[in-house]
């Protein structure tokens, strides 16, 4: 447009936006070029200079590096402020120029000093037991009506936050929730039926017993542990170490952990709890919620018929896993 204009010294504004908008150009850039023409600027455009200031120098990576690594309660706004450089730059430093990587906390029972010095031993005495076997765990969880905890229910989008609706921008929950307790056992070749009653109803050894452990997980290893060495593996709680309960187990010959040998407080160790996490995101997919306690059990049914049964028995395989771990690096590193 320069050229033009210098080799046609009398050509007016409106023919030279005619003549460049015929070649595709847009106006807004014609007028652009044309305003820059007004005031006298020359066709080459300037080269940005960041202030030496607002640089992130090899000495600021360094102190930036510094301040983050192995650090939490970190705001990057802050240390805008503090680098007296941009958000977006501090971002960009840590994702470019450092080996820096953000990850999410995980959840993890606070454990007392005993226990913290029990749980290698243990797992060492696990790993024990556990060899050239095949690992049965069971347990039970307890699930609502809805849940708006989970991960990708916790928030909503919107354009206009006065035209969402109130349910989509509030989560509300009933003092006395009613909940369903589901209790199943795993192992690598798959679940066991499972058993799902009111929250109101404990399963205390009696229950446990006679619909867990009689009715589902005896037929559950005749079907599919017949011919296998198998070690049962139940928590903690007290009706699953009752005498009736060993005494049970002892009259099927059934191999279980001693409580003497069992891990407390370590559910990071036992793969059924991430069959939980797996099942809840199902049931409570896009925010689904229940109006019944008999539509909730329906739900809970339909997901465990259609989990991925290979990913199942990955958990089933992984109890072993877990333990030997944290037998030979500790249980801070799980």
């Amino acid at each position: 447009m320069y050229e033009f204009v210098k080799i046609h010294p009398g050509c007016s504004k409106n023919l030279v936006v005619k003549h460049f908008s015929d070649e595709n150009v847009s106006k807004t850039t014609i007028y652009d070029i044309l305003q820059r023409m007004e005031k006298n600027i020359g066709p080459d455009r300037k080269q940005r200079v960041t202030p030496p200031h607002c640089k992130m120098t090899q000495t600021k990576i360094k102190r930036l590096q510094k301040v983050v690594d192995h650090h939490h309660g970190i705001s990057q706004n802050a240390l805008a402020q503090q680098f007296e450089v941009s958000q977006s730059t501090i971002s960009q430093t840590i994702k470019n120029k450092t080996s820096i990587r953000y990850y999410k906390k995980r959840k993890a029972p606070k454990r007392t000093p005993l226990q913290q010095i029990l749980a290698r031993p243990k797992c060492f005495q696990l790993c024990q037991l556990f060899r050239k076997k095949q690992i049965i765990i069971d347990d039970e969880s307890y699930f609502g009506l809805r849940n708006f905890e989970l991960s990708g229910n916790t928030g909503f989008y919107s354009s206009d936050i006065n035209a969402t609706l109130i349910d989509v921008k509030v989560k509300r929950k009933a003092k006395f929730e009613q909940k369903l307790l589901v209790w199943v056992a795993l192992s690598p070749k798959g679940l066991s039926r499972h058993y799902i009653v009111p929250s109101g109803q404990a399963i205390n050894e009696e229950i446990y017993i006679n619909k867990c452990l009689r009715t589902r997980l005896v037929s559950f290893i005749e079907t599919y542990h017949k011919n296998d060495e198998i070690i049962f593996w139940p928590d903690l709680a007290s009706s699953h170490y009752s005498n009736k309960v060993q005494e049970f187990l002892r009259s099927k010959n059934i191999d279980f952990v001693p409580k003497s040998r069992n891990i407390a407080n370590v559910p990071e160790l036992r793969p059924i709890e991430d069959f939980w996490s797996l099942l809840k995101r199902e049931v409570y997919e896009k925010c689904w919620k229940a109006e019944n306690l008999g539509q909730l059990k329906s739900r809970i049914e339909y997901c465990i018929k259609k989990l991925d049964l290979e990913q199942v028995h990955r958990l089933g395989n992984a109890s072993f896993t877990r333990v030997d771990a944290a037998r030979r690096h500790g249980i801070k590193n799980l």
